[in-house]
């Protein structure tokens, strides 16, 4: 009876090891997301940035840092310029990297700052 019981008592204690593990694995896990910090908006047919509200269309993808966005604007722009296919030729188009962008309460997209 004393090893059916030392039996069940290490199974109990590898149960909780696992609910231990598994738990920290999971709040590990969520703790590594990270959402990208700037987002690209590029207009490749204008001359000078709209003064209209920002649209998501205009989203030319996310980024971790200012310097990563403006890379890719610049790289964008001399797509444009360049006239490969898919990309007008009437001008380099322009962007703007906008910081922690989000929907508000009004569906309105609103960035906290807005750069070049």
């Amino acid at each position: 009876m004393k090893c059916v019981a030392s039996f069940l008592n290490q199974i109990v204690k590898m149960k909780l090891s696992l609910v231990v593990l598994f738990a920290s694995l999971s709040l590990g896990l969520t703790g590594c997301t990270k959402t990208p910090e700037w987002t690209l908006f590029y207009y490749p047919k204008a001359i000078s940035l709209p003064t209209t509200p920002l649209q998501p269309d205009d989203i030319n993808g996310y980024y971790d840092t200012l310097e990563q966005c403006q890379r890719k604007a610049h790289g964008l722009q001399r797509l444009t310029g360049s006239g490969m296919s898919g990309f007008e030729t009437s001008g380099a188009g322009v962007y703007q990297c906008g910081q922690q962008c989000e929907l508000n309460d009004k569906s309105v997209l609103v960035c906290k700052l807005l750069t070049q």
